[in-house]
């Protein structure tokens, strides 16, 4: 039984930094801008995280604390208003409240800069993650292949299993089901899942087993279950993993996935420590 691991790719270093994003986005006005402290620590100077932090958010720190302080006060005032109406719909607050909205959803990222940095993963994760995974746009992905390899075979084996959850697009609880009743009989879920493994994986030996009349692995690989593990190299822009590491570390991101998420945004924050928060967590407000 295996887990989940994310590591940088040896043979292809990250290139960029959070300066590089900063001088591609000066290029529009063929300026560059330096290190605060190129001799000691590689420091930002104030005006150019505060350049990235525009570039993420898509406008400056005073158009966004007006942003919020015209949500609050104009919210504020619907629920005064509201408390006072028999009827909501008498009040014109929320559909002023709707077009902030509006325009904030509409205001345009500048995303171009942060392409210019690129860094390459190596991923070991069940084929179910993989899946999920290589939605992602913008990310290239070579993966192992099993019509070729057919020995080291793995399986991933979580902590435990989690609960359904009520709402089906959140997946799962944290709460643990260990033993469940199945036709009767109350098993114990990760002894039965081992079991099963094995199993499968014994069926798929034999398929491709060492003789004459050995099926192809192109197509006994279909005995084996979503939880193989498989590996692949993953590259692609700082732009690209930061969307990805935004979308896939929400809480309602399958576990999983968010395990992977986590990693790569580790090193994101290691080679582009101002990009990477102002993309994936999102820029200070001043």
């Amino acid at each position: 039984m295996a887990k989940i691991v994310v590591r940088l790719n040896p043979d292809v270093q990250p290139t960029g930094s959070d300066l590089a994003v900063v001088n591609a986005a000066r290029r529009s006005f063929n300026s560059r801008s330096e290190w605060e402290y190129p001799y000691k620590d590689r420091v930002l100077k104030p005006e150019d995280k505060r350049l990235i932090e525009f570039l993420a958010r898509g406008m400056t720190a005073k158009d966004f604390e007006d942003f919020v302080t015209n949500i609050s006060i104009i919210g504020e005032a619907s629920c005064k208003a509201n408390d006072a109406c028999e009827y909501q719909e008498e009040c014109m607050f929320d559909e002023q409240i709707k077009e902030l909205l509006w325009q904030w959803r509409n205001t345009p990222t500048h995303d171009t800069p942060f392409n210019h940095c690129f860094i390459s993963f190596e991923v070991k994760a069940p084929i179910f993650v993989a899946r999920q995974l290589v939605k992602h746009e913008y990310l290239i992905m070579s993966e192992f292949s099993r019509r070729y390899i057919t020995d080291e075979v793995e399986f991933y084996e979580p902590d435990y299993w989690r609960k359904a959850a009520p709402n089906k697009k959140q997946g799962s609880l944290e709460e643990p089901v260990d033993v469940k009743e199945i036709w009767g009989k109350y098993v114990d879920l990760m002894g039965l899942y081992k079991e099963d493994c094995y199993n499968q994986w014994q069926r798929y030996r034999e398929f491709v087993g060492e003789n004459v009349d050995r099926v192809a692995p192109e197509q006994a690989r279909m005995l084996l279950p979503q939880s193989t593990m498989t590996e692949w190299t993953w590259s692609g822009t700082l732009g690209a993993f930061a969307k990805m590491c935004q979308l896939r570390l929400h809480p309602d991101a399958q576990y999983e996935a968010r395990i992977v998420a986590e990693e790569v945004y580790k090193h994101l924050l290691i080679y582009y420590p101002v990009s990477a928060k102002a993309l994936v967590k999102g820029p200070d407000v001043t």
